[in-house]
């Protein structure tokens, strides 16, 4: 009785499927054994990965430029395999659809991307992360120096600076706080003594120059962001969303209710392919509506 005979269909907009088996009440353990159609929608949320055929991706970690990136690969094999299978009318339908909203996304991305204080806080971001990073190197090249007061001012500072390790990969608000807190650390009599014996002090200057300049650029974008339109990004994605969620899932179960038909299958490796690309990929900096304390 382990005679797989699913059907599959699609009726307005809609994916259904029929189970008829027990090999069914096991490959669907949260809907179990049943002579009814069921409306799919979320299939993942039904199946373990090993039956569902995808691999696991939280589409909704990701950046938008990422998401359209990945969308946009899919798309294109989708469309590949569309071409070649031309009877899959529910993929050129749904294709259509994701194609004109992949337009609009990207238009609204290059849209966002093209202010000029999004660059200047991008251009002093970058200085202050080599402000610090000068600094931060000079101190360790101190490390196998034998004289005494050098040593010691080494020893000292170069304990400090360990407690800001990794500054310039965090978000803008973190290192800001950060920074600014290194730089009131660096003003007690002791560290200031330090910085002069090793002839620091001018870098110090630099780094709390260059943060004075992210700040006032921050300020600015922010500002930027309080009067312009809002961003029809999250409509848009979550529209997206919707349609790759379907096309992944009809692939999905039409691979398993049709296992004759190898280009299911073949389709399923391709998406996997692409999105174990976008499993593992580190947030970038960004802006968020709420300043630090330091920023102000």
């Amino acid at each position: 009785m382990s005679e797989n005979r699913t059907s599959v269909f699609w009726v307005k907009d809609e994916l259904f499927f029929r189970t008829r088996s027990c090999r069914s009440k096991k490959f669907f353990p949260k809907i179990g054994w049943s002579k009814k159609y069921i409306k799919i929608k979320n299939l993942g949320d039904y199946l373990d990965e090993k039956n569902y055929g995808i691999s696991s991706l939280d589409t909704k970690a990701i950046e938008n430029n990422e998401f359209f990136q990945l969308l946009s690969e899919s798309k294109d094999e989708l469309g590949a395999f569309t071409k070649a299978n031309k009877s899959e009318q529910v993929y050129a339908t749904k294709l259509g659809d994701m194609e004109k909203l992949l337009e609009t996304l990207q238009a609204d991305l290059h849209r966002s991307k093209a202010s000029q204080m999004v660059a200047s806080l991008e251009a002093s971001d970058r200085e202050r992360d080599d402000a610090l990073s000068t600094l931060t190197g000079l101190v360790k090249a101190f490390s196998r120096v034998k004289e005494a007061s050098s040593k010691e001012a080494y020893d000292k500072l170069s304990k400090l600076f360990k407690n800001y390790a990794g500054l310039t990969s965090m978000s803008y608000e973190k290192e800001t706080e950060a920074i600014n807190h290194l730089l009131k650390e660096l003003k007690d009599t002791d560290y200031h003594t330090a910085l002069s014996t090793l002839h620091l002090t001018t870098h110090v200057e630099t780094l709390t120059k260059a943060q004075a300049q992210f700040e006032k650029a921050y300020k600015e974008r922010l500002a930027e962001q309080k009067g312009k339109a809002p961003s029809q990004n999250k409509e848009i994605r979550a529209k997206l969303q919707e349609i790759y969620d379907f096309l992944v899932d009809f692939t999905a179960i039409n691979a398993y209710a049709y296992p004759d038909k190898k280009q299911y299958a073949d389709l399923c490796d391709h998406l996997n392919a692409i999105r174990s690309r976008y499993q593992k990929r580190k947030p970038s900096k960004k802006i968020t509506p709420t300043q630090p304390e330091e920023a102000k």
